[in-house]
Order: structure tokens, then sequence, then C-alpha cells
């Protein structure tokens, strides 16, 4: 069974001696075919029968008619057909027609880093002072007298010397002393309460999780198409 293979070339000397290197290869004259603008657009068609996706038989297209020259073959190997149109300097269409011909597709590697820094935090004590009651008891013996009212009844006549002088006005008094308590209060310091600072250094050990992403590379199985689109 033949297979199609293609290259792009910058000038036709370049893909003339392409042609004749793949005829000395074993290929024949009549299966290696030189495209240039002369093609018209029929060439994406013609890329497209010989298995090359239409997006890339037009892009191959497009090139040909800036000036580029294609060279088609078909061959029995298609790696032997390959191996000798890579010892030329082949282009991709992406480089004739000014666009970028590199994908390029990234992956990134990342870590954490722990960054353990210091805070300031202020705390402390605070000394508030409450004032509450209580009731306090103490006795005191007090001193107290009392004048009494002590009335009696008498019947006897009074003899002429005692009535002359009976009827008078007086006061007769008799005062008593009593102790009343007083009450009297004395503040009296019975204990102190100190605030002191003090300045002390401690280590301590941070421990938290960080995470890593790691890139792997895995190569993926090689599904072989008809007609290789070749790039240099």
């Amino acid at each position: 069974m033949m297979e199609s293979v293609i290259g792009l070339l910058a000038d036709r000397d370049s893909a003339q001696r392409v042609r004749s290197a793949l005829v000395e290869a074993g290929c024949d004259q009549s299966a290696v075919v030189i495209f240039d603008r002369g093609a018209g657009k029929g060439l994406a068609e013609e890329l497209a029968e010989r298995g090359l996706e239409p997006a890339r038989a037009r892009l191959y297209t497009e090139a040909v008619m800036r000036g580029g020259i294609l060279v088609a073959a078909e061959a029995e190997t298609a790696e032997r057909a390959l191996a000798v149109m890579n010892r030329f300097s082949l282009k991709a269409p992406e480089e004739l027609l000014g666009q970028s011909a590199e994908t390029v597709e990234r992956a990134q590697s990342i870590e954490e880093e722990l960054h353990v820094g210091k805070q300031e935090a202020t705390g402390g004590k605070r000394l508030v002072t409450s004032v509450t009651e209580r009731e306090v008891e103490k006795p005191v013996t007090l001193h107290e007298e009392t004048v009494e009212v002590e009335r009696r009844r008498e019947d006897h006549a009074l003899r002429p010397e005692e009535a002359a002088n009976a009827f008078r006005e007086e006061t007769v008094e008799l005062t008593a002393t009593s102790e009343r308590p007083v009450v009297s209060k004395e503040a009296r310091v019975t204990g102190e309460v100190a605030l002191r600072k003090r300045s002390v250094e401690r280590r301590e050990v941070v421990r938290d999780t960080v995470r890593r992403q790691d890139v792997d590379v895995e190569t993926i199985q090689e599904v072989r198409k008809a007609g290789p689109d070749r790039r240099n």
C-alpha cells in the first residue's frame, strides 16, 4: 500500500534536490510531484485526497500561493521517504505565512513556602477596686441613771413653826447621767496588690501544612495517520 508524504520548501532549487533524492532512494519518478503557485486553489483538494486534514491542506496551499514549493511523494515506506526529506530544510507553512509555527503548552511546578513572622499582642492584668459593705456588731457597756418619782400619802399635823415655813415656792431638781453609744470609723490599710511586668524570650516551633505541585512527563502512544504533515 502506497503512502503519501509531503514537504514544503522555500525555493524550487531545493525542491528539485529533494525530488532527486527521493528518486534515488527508490521512489518512482512519476510518484514525486512538485507543486508551485500554478497549482492554484485546487491544491488544497489534492492534498486532502492524499490524506492531509482539510485545515492543514488549506494552510499548505496558502503557503504555496505565497511562493513556497511543495514536494509530494508516494512511497511504499513512508518512514524512508520522510528520512530523505528531513535531510533538507523543510519549512512549516506558518513560517512562510509569517505566523508562529510553534505551539507551546506549559504546566507549572508550584510549591508553597512557610513564612513565620511575629505580631505583637497586648495583654495583661488590671487592678480594679470595689467597695462593699457589711454589718459589724460590737458590744459596749453603757451606764445609765434614771430619776424616779416616788409618791406616798402622809397625814399628820404641822407644828406652828413648821406651818410658817411650809407654804413657799421652790424647785427641787435631781439629774441623772446616762451614757449613749458614739460610733466613729477609722480607715486602715490591710493589704496591697502590685502589678509587675517582666520581659522574657521564649522559642516556639510553628507547624503548618504546605502544598506542592509537581509536573510529570508522560509519553502519549503514537497513532499513525495517512498523509503525514511534516515540519522542519
